[in-house]
């Protein structure tokens, strides 16, 4: 299956779309492409653990992440909520489609809890330009996005946390 989720990319201070694409499908690999840093290519790492640690799992299958545009550098750790909501929702273990209508970003410690990241007032905005719904993004980075008027801003300070805002807890295998 194929998950879409919106994050962004900084550009000095304008934030521009990037679309977190993810194919989960028969094998064994787990392929991270579209011009990531090393802090992205190390999300694998960062988002197992968290999964492990709050119940999911990264299926052992063949994931393959798009993020798109190629041609536009990823750089830090901010991409490892995406990446982890498309696995979530590509394998199955949660609802195909829940977070469309939103930009998610946000930095997974091992334990599911996330950290503040940086620029999201900008990627607040672009969020609003482009007619999402909202943003979603670690709780510390709350009053920075709430300069931002007319978007639903939802703060979590876990992966847990969010996934029960839009599930039903009874949904957590």
């Amino acid at each position: 299956m194929i998950e879409k989720v919106i994050g962004c990319a900084l550009e000095g201070i304008e934030a521009q779309k990037v679309e977190v694409e993810v194919n989960v499908s028969r094998g064994a690999k787990f392929l991270l492409v579209g011009l990531p840093d090393n802090a992205v290519k190390e999300s694998h790492y960062r988002i197992s653990a968290a999964l492990k640690n709050i119940g999911f799992k990264i299926p052992v299958k063949e994931i393959i992440i798009n993020l798109a545009p190629a041609d536009l550098k990823k750089e830090g750790s901010a991409y490892d909520l995406p990446i982890a909501l498309g696995i979530l929702c590509a394998s199955g273990q949660i609802k195909l489609g829940l977070f469309k209508d939103y930009v998610v970003m946000g930095e997974l410690s091992l334990d599911g809890t996330l950290r503040p990241v940086r620029g999201v007032l900008s990627m607040a905005i672009k969020a609003k330009k482009l007619g999402m719904k909202g943003i979603i993004i670690p709780a510390n980075n709350l009053e920075e996005a709430s300069l931002v008027k007319g978007l639903n801003i939802i703060g979590v300070k876990s992966l847990q946390q969010l996934i029960d805002h839009f599930l039903d807890k009874k949904a957590h295998p």
